[in-house]
């Protein structure tokens, strides 16, 4: 199982949502953590350091990273919105 922590951003993104959405994020985020390997879940992305993929939970994107058994989450956006610099 891997750990789950959100970075600064991460985490002020998350709270903007509505109560019922971060729930339902932070469930799918559970869920994806108990996989021999989240990545099998996951798309690579290129460009967007130091994000290095991102999971898909309905319309929201979640950009993250893993480090030493640890999901850290970098970004928590609305679809249209992720992939915009």
């Amino acid at each position: 199982m891997y750990g789950i922590r959100f970075t600064p951003r991460g985490e002020r993104e998350l709270k903007s949502f509505p109560p019922p959405i971060q729930r339902r994020i932070q469930k799918k985020l559970r869920e994806n953590a108990t996989l021999g390997d989240p990545r099998v879940r996951a798309r690579p992305l290129v460009e967007l350091p130091p994000a290095t993929h991102r999971f898909r939970i309905g319309k929201y994107r979640l950009s993250f990273y893993i480090e030493n058994h640890t999901i850290f989450v970098e970004r928590v956006e609305i679809r249209g919105k992720a992939y915009r610099r």
